[in-house]
């Protein structure tokens, strides 16, 4: 049976882009007070923000982390230099879910306390502020595409999102593993909804790969509920 593609709520509006200047900004006022951090300094390849009870701040200058769900291990969100870690404070937010840096990420961390007085300092609190409302509405959007919503709309949802990645990056991506590996849908039914949108126009795909959205997505009510509540995010990228 054909998927009812036209009837099923369209995903949610992307938030605005990752603020690219400010972030570079922050991460060059930043930078020459912080330590690289090694590799083998992170313990079974994770990164830590919480070290002899002390919150740090970790900047990602190269390369990518990817962001777990503790308790089961789903992949939430992949952070891509340039990214600032832990300025937001919640240990909290450490305990419950794990950072597992790229082996290509190069990363350098100082104490939360330290970077906030730079910040100060430098009258830097605005590109601070406008930072943490990216962060905010990333976790907003991730919150609003996973909780309540068809595995339609959740597929659609993380296509929407996997297309917004360069290319280069997006053409070493398998889109059936970026879906899976961020949402509890069962395989069976992902592959079934991948196949559909492609075969209705809606994405192109090339051995698997993710080439282009095509068309917009299915629209109807995004109020519309599933009966089958998904899984929230906590934490953004």
């Amino acid at each position: 049976m054909k998927l009812p593609i036209t009837s099923d709520p369209s995903p949610a509006p992307l938030p605005a882009e990752k603020p690219l200047l400010i972030l570079e900004e922050l991460i060059s006022l930043l930078l020459p007070h912080s330590a690289p951090q090694q590799e083998s300094r992170r313990g079974n390849s994770s990164l830590h923000l919480y070290e002899k009870n002390e919150l740090m701040v970790a900047l990602v200058t190269e390369g990518s982390v990817n962001i777990y769900h503790c308790p089961d291990m789903m992949l939430l969100a992949t952070a891509r230099a340039p990214f600032i870690f832990g300025l937001q404070g919640s240990l909290f937010q450490y305990e419950l879910f794990k950072l597992i840096p790229a082996k290509d990420a190069k990363i350098s961390v100082m104490p939360r306390e330290k970077a906030l007085k730079i910040i100060i300092k430098h009258h830097a609190f605005p590109q601070l502020l406008t930072y943490q409302i990216f962060i905010n509405d990333y976790q907003a959007n991730r919150n609003n595409l996973l909780i309540n919503r068809t595995s339609l709309h959740i597929v659609c949802g993380l296509l929407e999102e996997l297309a917004k990645i360069r290319p280069e990056e997006r053409l070493k991506i398998s889109v059936a593993k970026y879906v899976l590996d961020r949402s509890n849908l069962a395989r069976s039914g992902v592959m079934k909804i991948i196949a559909t949108l492609r075969e209705e126009g809606f994405i192109i795909m090339e051995n698997g790969k993710l080439i282009q959205c095509v068309k917009e997505f299915p629209e109807n009510s995004l109020a519309k509920p599933s009966g089958k509540p998904g899984r929230k995010a906590h934490l953004t990228s």
